[in-house]
């Protein structure tokens, strides 16, 4: 099992029945849903997607839009993840990436430790509830609990990126799954809300103490048949919080949408 480390000393947390302790009597308790809090403060970010974001991303990733990203997600873990693997999703959010990317290991023939990490305590609650053999804490990617080169392989999806911690997370050789919008991305959803709607930036891909071994591209079209869906699509994104209420109004008033999906999947390998 993989050891989560104590923010406050550095030292190997035991887990109990109700809590996690350190050989220095640090104490933090499980929440009911199995996750827990190791955010010390806020100065490690802030707290993370609200329960809106948070419940409009599972009911829309529950409907199966994305499931062509995370059946390709899942497969490139089983590809590239050893027999058995300690796998941290940084940025897991509700778990769906999470669950589907264990599902395949164990399909192969593979067994895996399976750590998540998110800011977001409501994020967590829905993530404990896909698995009971999740190991899930709250804390930030940038700070993680985790101590240095414990993982194999690390998942990067929709979430922070922060090569340097990546880094010392990973073992020599270790893998590094990222997953990223491409420049069309929602472009007709920004186009029913923005009236100059812009196209995504590349993402740079080259990073200091990585190697890129592929990239792949998922992409294709989802039609949404009702406002609850495209709602749901826009609360679950950034887009929605930067916009007015005269933006998310049109939303709400259109009755069927047909979307562009296009996602870039990068692996890399952490090098000495």
């Amino acid at each position: 099992m993989v050891t989560l480390l104590c923010p406050v000393c550095g030292e190997p947390l035991t887990k109990s029945e109700k809590a996690y302790v350190c050989p220095r009597n640090h104490s933090f308790d499980l929440a009911k849903s199995g996750y827990v809090n190791l955010l010390l403060n806020s100065s490690q970010g802030h707290h993370g997607d609200d329960k809106l974001m948070v419940r409009a991303r599972k009911e829309f990733l529950d409907t199966g839009y994305y499931d062509p990203l995370s059946a390709e997600i899942a497969a490139m873990c089983a590809q590239y993840a050893p027999q058995h693997a300690v796998v941290v999703d940084a940025g897991c959010g509700e778990g769906k990436y999470t669950l589907d990317a264990l599902s395949a290991l164990h399909r192969a023939g593979k067994t895996a430790d399976m750590v998540g990490i998110d800011i977001s305590k409501d994020a967590l609650s829905y993530a404990a509830k896909r698995s009971r053999e999740f190991t899930l804490a709250v804390a930030s990617s940038s700070h993680m609990p985790l101590s240095d080169h414990c993982a194999d392989l690390l998942l990067n999806i929709f979430s922070p990126y922060v090569p340097e911690e990546f880094h010392r997370i990973l073992k020599c050789g270790g893998k590094l799954l990222r997953v990223y919008p491409l420049e069309d991305h929602l472009w007709e959803l920004k186009q029913l809300i923005y009236d100059r709607p812009y196209k995504n930036p590349p993402t740079p891909l080259e990073t200091s103490g990585f190697r890129i071994l592929e990239t792949r591209t998922v992409s294709y079209p989802i039609h949404l048949p009702c406002a609850q869906d495209i709602m749901a699509l826009f609360r679950m994104t950034p887009y929605y919080y930067k916009t007015g209420r005269a933006d998310q109004q049109k939303a709400s008033s259109a009755a069927e949408l047909t979307v562009s999906l296009a996602f870039g999947i990068t692996i890399y390998e952490a090098t000495s």
